[in-house]
């Protein structure tokens, strides 16, 4: 079987969305336990599907594909320090993704228009060759619209936004984020309320 190749230089590792998230989740029995790093202002992870994900005859199921791409383009709210729910996700899929095998996800921020974040994903398998892409439109809330569910977990995604601050650095049109260095100290910050 092929590797992927190595992460890049400086690709920092984010806190999952809460414990028990189906996508990030390391707790999550059924989940796909995706590990995300930033790259620069690109998310990306490497997984390898198990038998659990799979549909039918040995390949991952669709809807698997799409909560991995889901979860994944979430990461950018991290970098961007903007909460935000799903509007739409539309996955393309162009090659049977089989169980087992390694592929690198990743996710980058294509606009930002007002409220609405424009992102796109995809996944390729170790020979480099793309097997699905996803297209997502993400909605900006206020942090009371996650609130009112609380937690199952305890440290979630709500908290660490909230110990994050909005980054009043951006612009409707600018999407940098902050530098790999904030999100370095901000994760320590996490760390240390342990």
């Amino acid at each position: 079987m092929t590797e992927l190749p190595p992460r890049p230089a400086g690709a920092v590792l984010l806190d999952p969305h809460g414990d028990r998230c189906f996508g990030c989740g390391p707790d999550n029995p059924a989940g796909i336990a995706l590990q995300v790093y930033r790259v620069g202002d690109e998310v990306m992870a490497d997984v390898y599907f198990a038998p659990k994900h799979a549909g039918a005859h040995g390949v991952v199921h669709g809807g698997v594909l799409a909560s991995a791409c889901d979860d994944l383009v979430a990461f950018l709210l991290y970098v961007l320090r903007q909460p935000a729910v799903t509007r739409s996700l539309q996955v393309d899929y162009l090659a049977p993704v089989p169980v087992g095998e390694p592929h690198r996800l990743v996710g980058r921020l294509v606009s930002q228009d007002g409220r609405r974040l424009t992102m796109a994903a995809e996944g390729r398998a170790a020979d480099g060759a793309v097997r699905f892409t996803a297209h997502a439109v993400f909605v900006t809330v206020d942090l009371a619209h996650f609130e009112r569910f609380g937690s199952v977990d305890g440290a979630d995604a709500v908290t660490m936004l909230r110990a994050a601050g909005p980054d009043t650095t951006l612009s409707d049109t600018s999407p940098p984020g902050p530098s790999v260095h904030d999100t370095m100290e901000r994760g320590a910050r996490w760390a240390d309320r342990g």
